[in-house]
């Protein structure tokens, strides 16, 4: 008898591992499964819809969401949507597990998006914009939810906690969608321009603070919860501030040394891929532990290890490819699948939202763009380029409604803001530009302004034998021109996908602007994206006072090399007459194609 007493505890044990092993039945598992592949598959399908359209592909994968959920599914069936999206029970947790790690997962790769040594660089400007442009939208929105919080929608957890509620409305309408400004810059071929480069490190640096300020939202309401830690509200963002010095000093360097030792040693991509994903949920687990969300200690390891240059472009695309194809569409497709928009809509609180958003925002960041003495065109465009709020402000708001901040009618609101800012922003800062240009490439070069295979294959090098002929053809200091470009450069490589760059500089003595191009068989590694060395390299130089002209030209480059035809060309031109040949065809065959299509319309 006593052997059996002293094996029941082992036996209880061994019970209690298999019930828990056995905590999702067969015809658990069948939904559960069957729930992801209508969630993936209705958002890649949708998503796709959206793109044909030149819409965000985040609004079919929300729109996918909506039409799974409450909204359209459960009104046709309620015992259809009950069965493969259960409320309760083991299929129900692990759905929201799975949410939950898509969530962090997002934020790290938009961390990973952040370059801190480009935000250090660009200085007061990015300061300036990214100060004003989080500063007065910050301060409407707290004045508004503190004042008239019955107006936009508390949820439970506002009511004993109004400063919580204040600040997140504030930055809910103040946060910038690194992912989106970054596609709209490239798809105007704004990206490498210097205004570019400073619409992305304001955007970095507003994510960052962004996200600090929303995990102090969340200690305020969220402390000591379910397992987490029982430190208290000061403690709690003590600790968290601790973490995140630590992480952006320390955890740095540490990156950066490990991450070369890893690539070396381990398979590639493999190993590095894993370690990164190790990093970014053990970051997760901590600050979750803190009573601070995953989603910002996955946001900080993206940002620590995205500041590696050891971690090459195509393994950061290859990250992006994975989580933004698998796991980003199952969490905005997870935002309408417990909400009904329907019933949530509210015309006087999307109208609010909205026209405090677009208000603060853009005067805001117009206002810093002003102070770091930029035209008033450009300036224009830098604020309407910061108001984009996309798959950052929805994240937000579908966080914060889970922990009971907000209430659904919120939650839609932001939803509608953020989908209605990322789809304004392209047309309109390409209108305020006025990007359109008869300019030909061909135009603007001679047989001396090109330069065919020189004998280097190093950026700096080619630079500084760039910068020589440069000085050659403009009378300008060599040194000067190659110290502005070089400078430049160092900010955030120019390279354009296919085997382009596109080094650059703004010169006060400069009398008009001048294009050198270096044609090299060879290669140089400009750290594209696509992983090719660049082997058509156009420095473009302009002055000082014509910011337009930099635009255009970067616009012209990246139209003119857009055919592979001509690409396939120019690289086999025998001397830089042929080159220039080849330029002047396709400019001819561009300009025909523009008076058919002129013709066309016109009929």
């Amino acid at each position: 008898m006593e052997a059996d007493e002293d094996s029941m505890p082992l036996l209880d044990t061994s019970t209690n591992l298999l019930a828990a092993g056995a905590a999702l039945t067969p015809g658990e598992i069948t939904r559960l499964l069957l729930a992801i592949a209508a969630l993936l598959g209705f958002a890649r399908i949708f998503g796709e819809l959206c793109r044909k359209f030149n819409q965000p592909a985040v609004l079919g994968e929300i729109l996918a969401g909506i039409v799974l959920g409450p909204t359209v599914f459960m009104a046709i069936s309620v015992s259809g949507y009950s069965w493969l999206f259960p409320g309760e029970g083991a299929t129900f947790i692990a759905t929201e597990g799975l949410f939950t790690l898509s969530a962090a997962l997002l934020l790290f790769v938009v961390g990973l998006e952040v370059d801190l040594s480009a935000v250090i660089r660009q200085g007061k400007a990015m300061v300036s914009v990214s100060a004003f442009g989080i500063a007065i939208p910050l301060a409407i929105g707290f004045t508004v939810a503190w004042f008239w919080p019955g107006v936009l929608g508390p949820g439970e957890s506002a009511g004993n906690n109004p400063y919580a509620f204040g600040i997140f409305v504030g930055l809910a309408l103040s946060i910038t969608a690194l992912p989106v400004i970054a596609k709209i810059l490239m798809d105007l071929n704004l990206s490498r321009s210097d205004m570019g480069v400073l619409v992305i490190s304001s955007a970095m640096c507003n994510d960052l603070v962004g996200w600090i300020g929303f995990a102090v939202v969340l200690a305020l309401i969220a402390t000591g919860a379910d397992g987490g830690s029982n430190l208290g509200v000061p403690a709690t963002i003590g600790i968290t501030l601790a973490f995140l010095a630590a992480m952006l000093t320390i955890g740095r360097w540490i990156a950066h040394w490990v991450l070369p030792w890893v690539q070396a040693r381990w398979s590639w991509p493999g190993g590095v891929i894993s370690l990164v994903f190790v990093i970014a949920m053990v970051c997760g687990a901590f600050t979750e532990f803190l009573g601070i969300h995953s989603i910002f200690g996955a946001f900080i390891a993206g940002v620590v290890i995205g500041d590696s240059h050891h971690l090459r472009q195509r393994t950061r695309d290859t990250i992006h490819q994975f989580i933004m194809n698998i796991f980003a569409p199952l969490f905005f497709a997870s935002i309408g699948l417990r909400v009904d928009f329907v019933d949530a809509f509210k015309w006087d609180t999307v109208l609010i939202v909205c026209t405090i958003a677009l208000i603060g925002k853009v005067n805001g960041c117009y206002l810093g763009a002003k102070i770091a003495k930029m035209s008033n065109r450009e300036s224009w465009a830098v604020g309407f380029g910061m108001a984009a709020q996309g798959a950052v402000g929805i994240i937000l708001g579908q966080l914060a409604n889970k922990a009971g901040l907000i209430s659904d009618e919120l939650m839609v609101a932001i939803v509608i803001m953020a989908l209605g800012t990322s789809m304004l922003a392209g047309p309109v800062m390409q209108r305020i530009l006025q990007l359109k240009t008869q300019r030909h490439l061909n135009d603007m070069l001679t047989d001396r302004q090109i330069m065919m295979d020189p004998e280097t294959s190093d950026i700096e090098s080619l630079l500084r034998v760039m910068s020589s002929r440069a000085n050659e053809v403009t009378g300008l200091d060599e040194e000067v021109i190659f110290k502005e470009v070089w400078s430049r450069e160092r900010i955030m490589h120019t390279a354009l996908p296919n085997g382009l760059a596109v080094p650059h500089a703004r010169l006060d003595e400069l009398a008009k602007p001048t294009v050198i191009l270096a044609r090299s068989h060879r290669g140089v590694d400009f750290d594209a994206a696509d992983g090719m060395n660049a082997r058509l390299i156009f420095m473009l130089l302009t002055p000082t006072d014509q910011p337009e002209t930099q635009l255009e030209l970067l616009s012209l480059v990246a139209k003119t090399f857009d055919s592979d035809t001509v690409r396939a060309r120019c690289l086999a031109a025998n001397n830089a007459t042929e080159l220039r040949a080849v330029l002047n065809q396709a400019a001819a065959e561009e300009t025909a194609s523009q008076h058919h299509d002129d013709e066309t319309l016109g009929m």
